[in-house]
């Protein structure tokens, strides 16, 4: 594959930190894979064993990006995004697949860094703008904290990929004891948010008293300032700021040291402290997002919940040489389970899900959201009997759009319950999924002229597949055409496979303009009358005949059947082809059984079926 890294910096920058540090392996790693990357970042820039272009300085880099991309990269297979704080919003640019690399939601961080008005511009992007932008592609972070902030954003846990980092240190002729003294380190980027003042101010208070040395190890706009305050206070007296060092010297510090210290207020992960304990070096750090996930409390280090906390945990395991070494020898063999070939491997497959996002279908192209798309639909459902196929590839194609922002389909055991020919199923396929087609009807399987492949005739208020078995169900316009619409429910909910198992349900009420479908809209006279009138001016009967093959169906007594039952989450309910701005009409009673049109019930079959329903539709 042909990849383009958009990142904010090169290794060459002063100021590059960790995300620098991870993104050079992955390139350098996709390389020896046989894949051609390439990094464009602001500059300044070095030559490296990879293509790196400069785009622009610090900020004129997210302006420019899009143009050269557009000159010189339009033909990559995928683009990868790392949002090191502000994304480059490649998904309203590009077409074609990509990634997006989030290290971990910054918070209230950026009024550290920006002015009040700006920081608030900064965080709503974050906020609002990464779930919307990016809710078809794959988000990459690198911790399990990181994922479930994603998750609080709105970001669909499907397009989650949690990145473990691979750990490796400078091979050492001579790998170096533990100090005789007292010595701790603290490494990383010497900025605000890795809070060094506060590591320096509690090693104020544990120097005296333990001796020794403590080391910090890195660069960053505030080394000049922590150099001088270590330099001009006493209280101090130990402390030394080390600058950025050899990647030999900091393997070999790390060996020697007691205990690394990590007072940083917030990680993507915490690559650090995975190192330490490759070299036998438990950790100290705040009970925070991602320094979390890379210590085990009581087990490979400490985490603290406050600085009294810290302080207390770091005297009590300078005083503890047992202790220091039950935690070390943990630490060691839990860092043998990071490696970069792990690593890639979930790379590659992240990349790998955007690049199947989307097959081309001419059939199906049109808007995907908005007025438009809801526009599109009307006008191709006016040419149904028409242009069947315009109708329903464009329709279907749309549905799994809906599917998938709850449900990842590849390589899963799909139903389309009711799918005649077999439009959805194709879909489906196309994405990744193993779908069957059940359908009553031998002639719906072979309707339009098309012939539904891996199809099974069968009732779907029998449904003949195993208890928890399929993964997604989807359920067209069916529900109105079964004289036991509860079984058929009852059916879709057994087959679904627990906690994972995902069902889309759409159906046409009554009372909608198109509740009577053929015999519309006299179908509200009465739905004998319709039929009659209908047999009346075309010379013969509806396909759809009411009380046979078409029954009343309130959207009402629906939803009370799903707020009925404590073994079903919904997730969403919306008129299935209007805009999502109405989605509002679907939670009015009586206005939802006309306006909606037609309903879509998005839900899962819950794990334990003795849990309550957290909310009713």
């Amino acid at each position: 594959m042909r990849i383009l890294f958009l990142a904010w910096r090169d290794l060459a920058h002063p100021n590059a930190g960790g995300s620098e540090v991870v993104i050079d392996r992955l390139i350098r790693e996709l390389q020896e894979r046989g894949h051609e990357a390439t990094l464009m970042c602001g500059g300044p820039i070095e030559e490296r064993p990879y293509p790196v272009i400069q785009n622009g300085s610090t900020y004129s880099q997210y302006i420019t990006a899009p143009f050269r991309y557009a000159r010189q990269f339009r033909d990559v297979d995928v683009v990868v995004d790392v949002a090191n704080g502000v994304p480059y919003l490649t998904p309203l640019w590009r077409r074609g697949p990509s990634v997006c690399i989030l290290f971990h939601v910054h918070g209230n961080q950026w009024q550290r860094y920006f002015p009040k008005p700006v920081a608030r511009v900064f965080a709503s992007l974050e906020q609002r703008g990464i779930p919307a932008i990016y809710k078809d592609v794959p988000l990459v972070t690198i911790s399990d904290s990181g994922a479930h902030e994603l998750e609080i954003l709105g970001v669909s846990p499907r397009n989650i990929h949690v990145l473990n980092l691979g750990v490796d240190l400078e091979d050492l002729e001579t790998i170096p004891g533990k100090s005789q003294d007292p010595l701790f380190i603290s490494v990383g980027r010497l900025a605000l948010n890795k809070r060094i003042d506060l590591l320096l101010d509690m090693w104020a208070e544990v120097g005296p008293q333990i001796g020794g040395r403590l080391l910090i190890i890195g660069d960053g706009p505030e080394r000049e300032r922590l150099a001088a305050r270590v330099r001009d206070e006493p209280a101090l007296r130990g402390a030394e700021i080390l600058g950025r060092v050899s990647a030999e010297r900091k393997a070999e510090l790390m060996h020697e040291a007691w205990l690394l210290v990590h007072s940083a207020e917030r990680e993507g992960w915490g690559l650090v402290i995975l190192e330490a304990a490759r070299c036998s070096t438990p950790s100290i750090g705040f009970r925070v997002k991602g320094v979390k996930d890379a210590i085990i409390h009581g087990k490979t280090g400490l985490l603290a919940k406050d600085e009294a906390g810290f302080t207390q945990a770091w005297l009590s395991l300078a005083s503890d040489t047992d202790r220091r070494h039950q935690l070390a020898a943990a630490a060691e063999l839990r860092s043998q389970d990071f490696t970069w070939q792990r690593t890639i491997d979930t790379f590659v497959e992240a990349v790998e899900a955007a690049g199947t996002k989307t097959v081309h279908d001419p059939l199906a192209d049109g808007p995907s959201k908005g007025i438009a798309r809801s526009a599109h639909l009307f006008s191709l459902f006016r040419k149904e009997t028409q242009e069947p196929d315009r109708f329903y590839h464009y329709l279907a194609a749309d549905t799994i759009r809906s599917i998938e922002r709850h449900a990842d389909v590849r390589g899963s055991l799909t139903l389309d319950v009711g799918g005649g020919p077999g439009y959805v199923a194709e879909a489906l396929r196309h994405a990744g999924a193993d779908c069957i087609v059940v359908d009553y009807s031998a002639e719906e399987l072979a309707l339009h002229g098309r012939s539904a492949t891996g199809a099974v005739q069968g009732d779907a208020q029998a449904l003949p597949f195993k208890t928890g078995s399929a993964r997604v169900i989807h359920c067209s316009n069916v529900l109105e055409h079964v004289p036991n619409w509860h079984a058929l429910l009852e059916e879709i909910v057994r087959v679904l496979e627990p906690r994972a198992g995902i069902g889309y349900l759409s159906f046409t009420p009554w009372l909608s303009p198109w509740g009577g479908h053929e015999t519309s809209p006299w179908h509200y006279l009465g739905g004998e009358r319709a039929a009659k009138r209908f047999e009346r001016r075309n010379g013969k009967p509806p396909k759809n005949k009411f009380g046979e093959s078409l029954h009343r169906v309130k959207a009402a007594d629906v939803i009370a059947w799903f707020n009925s039952r404590p073994d079903i989450e919904v997730f969403d309910v919306r008129p299935r082809y209007l805009p999502n701005w109405l989605g509002w009409v679907a939670r009015i009673p009586g206005v939802r059984e006309v306006l909606a049109w037609n309903l879509v019930i998005v839900f899962r079959r819950r794990a334990v079926e003795k849990t309550q329903n957290t909310g009713e539709i």
